[in-house]
Formats: structure tokens, C-alpha cells, sequence
């Protein structure tokens, strides 16, 4: 085995001395290195603390608009006679809210596209655009199966899933 730069040639004692001097020499490197992390923990606490508040201010907004009546409910976008949201339109291009502005998918959190599930009592199917719920509805089907009824929803990016009363469930377009 090759000898590394001759260190089997140093003494104990000389050995010993260049440790310590190689403690000494990072002595001031560890301490920047640690001013360096307390200022990136800083730095990324002001970023986490301003997403938030980005996040609080979307749900406030949402909660307001919801307030003043501007959103429909799913309920009343199938049952409304007049179109609320542009038809056709697939479940995809909308976003749902609870009313707590809580921004939900629709359907199993593992799904790959938003579903609702409606009924007529025997017969369940799987729903993907608004037209297709409005005509459903229409003709006497109801949201969810005859064990569930309602919409079942996610909170995004979770595994939370729910059902709910399609009164609970609000839509509006997605923007851009």
C-alpha cells in the first residue's frame, strides 16, 4: 500500500501537533459556517412566514368573495337554469373552495383527474365536466352513491378525503 505524503514517517508527537493545528486552522471556518446557517434559518423562516401569509390572504379573499354570494355552490351550478360557469367545462379547469376557503380536489385524493360521482339509485357513474352534472341532475340523479351521498373532496396535497353536501363545495374558474 502506497505511504499517503509520508505520514507513517511522522513522529506521535508530530503527528499530534498537526492535528491540533488543523483544529486551530477550522476553529474560525466552523464559526462562519455556523453564522452562515443561523442566516439561512433566518432567511427561510421570513420566506415560510411570507408564504403563509400569501396562503391567508388567498383564503381570506376566497372566504369574501363566497360571502358576497359570487361563487356557486355545486349545488347550484347543476341546478341553475342559467349557465354559472361556461359550458362545456371540464372539472379540471375549475377550483373548489370550502367555505372556509380551503381550496379541495374533487374525488379520491389519489385520483388522476377531478370526479364527481352521481346516482340515480341503482346506476352510478363517474362525472367530468359541469355539463355532464347539469344534465345528470337534471334528469333526477344525485350527487354521490346511494351508500354516499354527496361529493366527496381532498384537501390538496393530502390524503384527507371527505363527503360532503354539494351546497358545501364552491367553483369558480381557474385563473390564466
Amino acid at each position: 500500500m502506497a505511504e499517503s505524503n509520508g505520514i507513517t514517517q511522522i513522529s506521535d508527537d508530530d503527528l499530534a501537533g498537526r492535528i491540533r493545528e488543523l483544529m486551530a486552522e477550522m476553529g474560525p471556518l466552523e464559526e462562519s459556517l455556523g453564522r452562515l446557517r443561523v442566516e439561512v434559518q433566518r432567511l427561510a423562516s421570513e420566506q415560510r412566514r411570507r408564504e403563509r401569509q400569501r396562503h391567508l390572504r388567498a383564503r381570506l379573499q376566497v372566504r369574501t368573495t363566497l360571502a358576497q354570494g359570487q361563487l356557486p355552490s355545486l349545488q347550484q351550478a347543476a341546478e341553475s337554469l342559467e349557465e354559472l360557469l361556461p359550458n362545456p367545462c371540464a372539472l379540471g379547469t375549475l377550483r373548489f373552495f370550502r367555505d372556509s376557503g380551503t381550496e379541495v380536489g374533487l374525488g379520491y385524493a389519489t385520483g388522476r383527474e377531478p370526479t364527481i360521482w352521481m346516482t340515480n339509485g341503482g346506476e352510478t357513474v363517474a362525472v367530468r365536466s359541469i355539463a355532464e352534472v347539469r344534465s345528470r341532475y337534471l334528469m333526477g340523479w344525485d350527487f354521490g352513491t346511494s351508500a354516499h351521498p354527496g361529493v366527496r373532496i381532498h384537501i390538496l396535497n393530502t390524503r384527507t378525503e371527505k363527503v360532503v353536501p354539494a351546497t358545501e363545495v364552491f367553483v369558480r374558474l381557474r385563473d390564466g
